[in-house]
C-alpha cells in the first residue's frame, strides 16, 4: 500500500531541520502527537510483541541517526543494520520500556539520557515480532557501551542522507507466499534494509512526507 502524502516538508526546510536540533525536535513532536499509530500486518497469527528506539542526535551540527550491526551471535536478523531493541519481557511496563532497557543493554544510552519525541507505526515481521518504535533524542558525543555479543559495530549516518532519494530504492522480496515490497538504504558499504527498512521508511514518510509508505499484503 501507499499511504497519502502528509506533513510534506520542502527540502529547504529538512535542510534547516537538520541543524536545528531544538527545531527537529519540536518537529517530529509535534507530528507524532498528531499522528496515529496505524499497524502494518501481513498476517493474523499470533506475534510476539517488541520494540525499537529510532535514536536521533546532532553531530558536526546535523542530525543522525544511530544504528547498530548486529552480529552472527544474535538469534534473529544476524548481521543486519537495525535500530536498539528486542522483544518485550514480561518485567517490562510497556513497550516504551522495552525499547529503552534494549537500547541500554545493546548500546549504553541510559534511559534517563533520551528525550522521547513520539511513536511511529508498528510493524510484523515475518519473524512474527510485532514491532512499535518509539523516536528519542540524545546529547552527542556519548560514552557508548556495546553489547559485544550482540552488535558488532555502531553506524551513524547523517539524516539528509537518508533523505535523499538516490540512496533509497525499493525491490520486491518473496518468502512463504508474500511478496514483501523491501525497502533499501545505502550509506558507504552499509545496506540498511529489511525490518529497519521498513520502520526508517515510515518515520520519513510520517515526519517529513516522503511518501515512501510502499508496502505489499498489508492491512
Amino acid at each position: 500500500m501507499t499511504s497519502k502524502k502528509k506533513n510534506t516538508v520542502s527540502r529547504t526546510k529538512i535542510e534547516q531541520l537538520c541543524r536545528s536540533e531544538a527545531d527537529l525536535a519540536s518537529h517530529i513532536k509535534k507530528v507524532l502527537s498528531e499522528h496515529k499509530p496505524r499497524s502494518f500486518e501481513f498476517d493474523t497469527k499470533k506475534s510476539v510483541p517488541a520494540a525499537v528506539l529510532i535514536p536521533v542526535y546532532f553531530k558536526d551540527d546535523q542530525a543522525h541517526l544511530l544504528f547498530t550491526k548486529r552480529t552472527s551471535l544474535v538469534e534473529h536478523h544476524k548481521g543486519q543494520v537495525s535500530f536498539p531493541g528486542g522483544r518485550k519481557d514480561k518485567e517490562d511496563e510497556s513497550l516504551l520500556i522495552t525499547a529503552l532497557r534494549e537500547t541500554e543493554e545493546e548500546v549504553g544510552i541510559c534511559r534517563s539520557d533520551i528525550r522521547i519525541t513520539g511513536q511511529t507505526d508498528r510493524f510484523l515481521t515475518n519473524t512474527y515480532f510485532m514491532v512499535t518504535p518509539f523516536t528519542g533524542f540524545f546529547d552527542y558525543p556519548y560514552n557508548f557501551t556495546v553489547s559485544e555479543a550482540e552488535i558488532e559495530r555502531l553506524i551513524e549516518v547523517p539524516l539528509v542522507h537518508l533523505l535523499d532519494d538516490r540512496h533509497f530504492e525499493v525491490k520486491p522480496f518473496k518468502k512463504d507466499g508474500h511478496t514483501w515490497m523491501v525497502h533499501y538504504y545505502r550509506h558507504g558499504t552499509d545496506v540498511i534494509w529489511g525490518v529497519t527498512g521498513f520502520l526508517l521508511s515510515n518515520f520519513l514518510s510520517i515526519v517529513f512526507g516522503c511518501d515512501r509508505n510502499i508496502f505489499s499484503q498489508f492491512k
